[in-house]
């Protein structure tokens, strides 16, 4: 028996990384997964691949940062599946620049897709989920909401507002039985990562190496431990758990390091 039988979950940013890995750990628990993902190509072969091992998935494509485009991903997960119990809001993108050389331009499209997503998603999740009397939502934060990363100040802020909103939601919906997390992982090798080493001349052997330096563990994550901790705050194994913010970072935080940018 699978920890999520019988649950309805909804992925944003579902087609690579940190948040394939969840969309594929779900569907193993038992869930049936809707996700989204502004990569077509990607997200419909992610979804053929889990179609073919007997998964029910649904992809939409999506840009979570317009309201109606994640009003609709969350309308259409509803109605084909019939219910929504978990909302995943792990969509983002970084940009790389200090405060003095950050642009409107560049400040808005950071906030729209890592902060305003989030809440448009929620926005459109919390109904379904009062209808039911119960539900929850992992907001995919980084511990970089804690610890200071270079040349990141946008990322960094936005990773900051996601456990205030986090928070926030949680005290306000609560009453409604509607649990709400922020997952906040460290240095985590994704296929993102792997471009990277390619780039840098380094094996991955090599990246994840220097990557995972400033861990106490000496390593990065790999996506899938990051999903084993969004699974647990999904599941009813943390029915006792809202308004916090899990750290799966390898004690990077504790460590007092500069934080690394993640997938």
């Amino acid at each position: 028996m699978g920890k999520l039988d019988g649950k309805v979950a909804a992925v944003t940013g579902g087609a690579s990384g940190i948040g394939e890995a969840i969309v594929r750990l779900f569907v193993e628990e038992g869930a049936r997964v809707a996700f989204a993902d502004r990569d077509a190509t990607r997200g419909r072969a992610v979804e053929d691949d889990i179609r073919l091992s007997g998964g029910d998935v649904l992809f939409v494509e999506a840009r979570t940062d317009h309201e109606s485009e994640a009003m609709g991903f969350i309308g259409q997960a509803a109605e084909h599946f019939g219910n929504l119990n978990i909302l995943v809001n792990n969509a983002a993108i970084r940009q790389y620049h200090t405060v003095t050389d950050a642009t409107e331009e560049s400040w808005d499209t950071i906030l729209g897709v890592n902060v305003k997503g989030y809440a448009f998603c929620a926005k459109a999740a919390i109904p379904v989920m009062r209808r039911s009397g119960s539900g929850s939502i992992v907001n995919v934060a980084s511990n970089c909401a804690a610890i200071a990363s270079v040349r990141a100040v946008q990322y960094d802020t936005t990773k900051a507002a996601v456990t205030g909103l986090t928070r926030a939601m949680a005290r306000d919906h609560a009453p409604e039985g509607i649990r709400v997390n922020a997952l906040c992982p460290g240095p985590t090798f994704t296929p993102f990562h792997e471009q990277r080493a390619i780039r840098s001349g380094k094996t991955a052997d090599e990246f994840k190496k220097e990557f995972g330096r400033p861990t106490m563990l000496g390593r990065p994550a790999m996506p899938r431990e990051i999903a084993a901790c969004a699974l647990f705050l999904a599941s009813d194994d943390a029915s006792f758990v809202t308004g916090t913010c899990l750290f799966a970072d390898g004690g990077e935080t504790s460590n007092g390091s500069n934080c690394e940018l993640i997938d």
